[in-house]
């Protein structure tokens, strides 16, 4: 099952029109995400004081923003409610050039992906459309995958392969951080579950729900098999 491609799942989405941030709770990703939060700094603390183990993210590090981000339909809910209620009409507009962008680059992505060995790849790459000046532009309502990544290899692992600055090695993440926070991942899939969705089903890449969720007319749906 290939996560990232999902057009038979969100055709089904925008049939029924669910919406399970109003059903569920608009307060329940908040609350999930603080969590998140909570333990994150808790298991890096303990990392840091019986490990001797420091991430390597800091501000002004986003090369993973030019990673894949996949993300759920309730998160997906979450982070558009959070757009659509904290952004000025202006970012909104920068938001959706940025993502269209992303879109554009994407299709260019896919159509490259079936040249031959003697024809030249498509190397260039683009970052998330939250992305603005480095800095997230929806922080507070970043993905469970963005809060929980934590490495401790040096930052070049973490830029995209297409990147000529990348570096062959893989990043280092911190695994336990990823195991102090499983429990909020299964809560999340739990909440998708329990309203009778797919939860595998419903993770898209976060500019393909990002553009279905603001209703703009270039969303498209891949297909997952």
């Amino acid at each position: 099952m290939d996560a990232v491609d999902n057009r038979e799942f969100a055709a089904e989405y925008s049939k029924c029109g669910i919406d399970l941030l109003n059903t569920r709770g608009a307060n329940f990703v908040k609350i999930v995400y603080s969590s998140v939060d909570e333990v994150v700094s808790c298991e890096i603390n303990r990392l840091c004081a019986e490990e001797g183990v420091i991430p390597t993210c800091k501000a002004g590090c986003f090369h993973c923003c030019g990673q894949h981000i996949l993300t759920s339909i309730t998160e997906a809910q979450a982070l558009a409610h959070y757009i659509k209620y904290s952004f000025t009409q202006d970012q909104i507009e920068k938001l959706r050039l940025r993502t269209q962008q992303w879109h554009e680059w994407d299709e260019t992505r896919r159509s490259c992906s079936t040249l031959t060995d003697g024809q030249s790849d498509f190397s260039a790459y683009c970052y998330c459309p939250m992305l603005v000046k480095g800095e997230c532009s929806a922080y507070s309502m970043r993905p469970l995958i963005c809060r929980t990544h934590f490495v401790s290899s040096d930052s070049p692992a973490c830029r995209p392969f297409q990147d000529p600055e990348s570096i062959n090695d893989n990043p280092v993440a911190l695994a336990s951080v990823l195991a102090a926070t499983s429990p909020f991942s299964i809560m999340i899939r739990e909440h998708i579950e329990n309203a009778g969705l797919n939860f595998y089903g419903s993770l898209m890449l976060l500019p393909h729900w990002l553009a279905i969720e603001m209703d703009w007319d270039f969303a498209t749906t891949p297909q997952m098999k």
